[in-house]
């Protein structure tokens, strides 16, 4: 693809991405027929499948997915653009990648040693996800992908602007309550995942329509 060029963070994806789809495969003989797919809001496992089908899923979600955000761009009607946050998207395709090769390598490592505490540190990771993701996020300019979309941001490149500066924001503090919340008793734990949720995407959604009929007053 025209679009395509091959950057460290591409090369890291995919060592990433081998290096702990080879600790699976590695270890695959020793592991139970059965591995979380899918956990809780508090990182409990709500439910299993096969070993092949877990290690397949999120070996596809920390190597092929990131990798093919890349060719993905070249359908987006505003593919243009991302040529003004080309470092801020190859960061958060690699974070993407690195939190999917985070949760194979700690799936694989429980159920060899069922002391490692994998809910906390899935949590932890998914908390850094949010805050890295947030860092990056004034930076990416308006599409169809990636980002806050809203009927107002795509409608406009200046509520796009302002929504994705003060998101930026939500989403560090929102990924801050989650990594914090790991170490909190359940309750509490719950309340702030589900605070963090509502601050990262019903409060950017709310901005956008706010931000949007401020301007047309």
């Amino acid at each position: 693809m025209k679009n395509f060029k091959w950057k460290w963070q591409d090369t890291l994806i995919v060592i990433l991405g081998l290096l702990s789809l080879g600790y699976a495969l590695i270890n695959y003989g020793k592991l139970p027929d059965q591995l979380p797919v899918q956990f809780g809001i508090t990182g409990e496992v709500n439910r299993y499948g096969s070993k092949g089908s877990a290690i397949a899923l999120l070996a596809f979600m920390g190597l092929a997915f990131p990798i093919g955000m890349q060719f993905i761009r070249n359908i987006d009607p505003k593919k243009e653009n991302y040529r003004k946050f080309e470092g801020a998207y190859k960061m958060i395709r690699l974070a993407i990648a690195v939190l999917a090769d985070t949760v194979l390598v700690l799936t694989v490592a429980s159920s060899l040693d069922q002391n490692i505490p994998v809910s906390k540190l899935t949590m932890v990771a998914v908390g850094l996800l949010f805050i890295v993701i947030g860092n990056y996020m004034p930076q990416v300019k308006d599409n169809y992908f990636t980002g806050i979309r809203t009927p107002w941001t795509l409608a406009s490149p200046e509520v796009w602007r302002k929504t994705h500066r003060f998101s930026g924001f939500m989403w560090m503090l929102g990924g801050l309550l989650i990594a914090l919340g790991a170490f909190m008793p359940k309750i509490l734990s719950i309340s702030m995942i589900i605070a963090a949720l509502l601050i990262a995407t019903i409060i950017p959604y709310v901005y956008s329509w706010f931000t949007s009929q401020r301007m047309k007053a």
